[in-house]
């Protein structure tokens, strides 16, 4: 699972117990032997999967609201300010598409040309900002609603049980990941480590009659070099869409690199492909 290439490269649930005191019996279930293929069997089941209910692929147009960003951009700001950037903000149209090989496209247009250079360059960063926004933020979401945060059940992994969880490791590609389960199988936390980044992942979810839903998450990323850190806090309010659950509004609240920002985006006209 690659969950931090959009956004950069931070639980102390466990830490006890991986710095020396695994052997501990408030730790490690003593002696105890499971059946890892069973706990992940499980936990794939667990989780409602839009691939499985007949998703193939949608699109559907993207709306922003721009107040809380211009809020914290421009909150020194003249009013006369304030409502010339809402004006251009509003001028600004994004759609996006997910394909039957579960990809991201990100699409934009805008009223009219921009006014003089200076707004060009600032929708272009807009319009970047936006495209790497939206597929950072499903880059995470897709592993729990389209394919799978576990690994194949007759693959290589490592579940540990512990008194109050499941630890489980696996490799994917060079990446080595690291997954908290509670005992009921949901995720409370993804480690992935990599050359050139560390993510941490905090899921949070709504339990359904058809498995856990994702509901957002929290994250942090730092790169190696440990020029770039990500800090997210991610809230998603699913709608049903042609029997599916697929995001209806999205708050993200980022800090990058010390930097904060905030925006709030609505997801409608959506056109879906079932099987």
């Amino acid at each position: 699972m690659k969950t931090a290439g959009r956004f950069g490269s931070a639980f102390a649930a466990i830490v006890l117990c991986l710095s020396g005191l695994l052997a501990a019996p408030a730790c490690r279930a003593a002696d105890k032997t499971i059946d890892r293929k069973d706990v992940v069997r499980r936990a794939r089941a667990a989780y409602y999967n839009l691939r499985s209910n007949g998703l193939i692929e949608f699109q559907a147009s993207i709306v922003p609201n721009w107040d809380p960003m211009l809020k914290e951009q421009l909150k020194n700001a003249k009013p006369e300010t304030v409502q010339a950037a809402t004006k251009a903000l509003n001028s600004l149209h994004f759609a996006m598409s997910l394909d039957s090989a579960n990809n991201v496209n990100v699409t934009h247009s805008a009223d009219g040309p921009a006014a003089n250079q200076q707004m060009a360059k600032a929708f272009d960063q807009i319009f970047s900002g936006m495209e790497q926004a939206v597929k950072g933020v499903f880059a995470t979401w897709s592993p729990f609603m389209l394919t799978s945060v576990f690994p194949e059940v007759e693959s290589e992994y490592q579940v540990e049980e512990l008194s109050q969880q499941y630890l489980l490791t696996y490799k994917d590609g060079d990446a080595d990941v690291v997954l908290t389960l509670g005992k009921d199988l949901a995720v409370r936390e993804v480690k992935v480590t990599t050359k050139e980044f560390t993510s941490m992942v905090w899921p949070e979810f709504t339990s359904t009659s058809k498995g856990f839903v994702l509901s957002g998450y929290k994250a942090h990323y730092q790169s190696v070099a440990g020029n770039d850190t990500t800090e997210l806090n991610i809230k998603l309010e699913n709608r049903e869409v042609s029997a599916l659950q697929l995001p209806g509004k999205m708050n993200i609240d980022a800090v990058y690199n010390g930097s904060p920002y905030q925006i709030e985006l609505a997801f409608a006209n959506y056109q879906v492909q079932k099987k």
